[in-house]
Parts: structure tokens; C-alpha cells; sequence
């Protein structure tokens, strides 16, 4: 009797770099990996303040559209 064949594409790869990327984050120490959360911060900062200039236009809409 044959196996039938996956449908799904073998991801074993993707799942073994992410094991060793996972291995590598936590040999870093501490001072690194708050330097690192440091650079995300900072990559994110842009679509933070997106966000909350967004939210403040939302709110500020409500207060001009009184509830019927």
C-alpha cells in the first residue's frame, strides 16, 4: 500500500532555524537582550504614534457627533 502524499509543503526547515534562533536568543545575556528590546522599540515607535494620533481623531470625533 503507497502513502498518500502531503498536501502541505515540508516546513521542517523553517521550524529547525527557528529552534536555533531561539537557542541564540537565550544564550544572549540580559544587557543584550534589553538592548535589543531597546532597537524595537524604536522600529515600532512610528507606527505607535500612528496609532495613537489615530485614536485621539476617533475620540475626538465622538465628542463632535453627540448620540442620537
Amino acid at each position: 500500500m503507497r502513502r498518500a502524499r502531503s498536501q502541505f509543503p515540508d516546513i521542517s526547515p523553517i521550524l529547525a532555524q527557528k529552534a536555533e534562533g531561539r537557542r541564540q536568543q537565550a544564550a544572549l545575556s540580559f544587557a543584550q537582550k534589553l538592548a535589543i528590546m531597546d532597537e524595537m522599540k524604536e522600529r515600532i515607535a512610528p507606527i505607535v504614534r500612528a496609532r495613537e494620533r489615530r485614536k485621539l481623531r476617533e475620540r475626538e470625533l465622538v465628542v463632535v457627533m453627540p448620540a442620537q
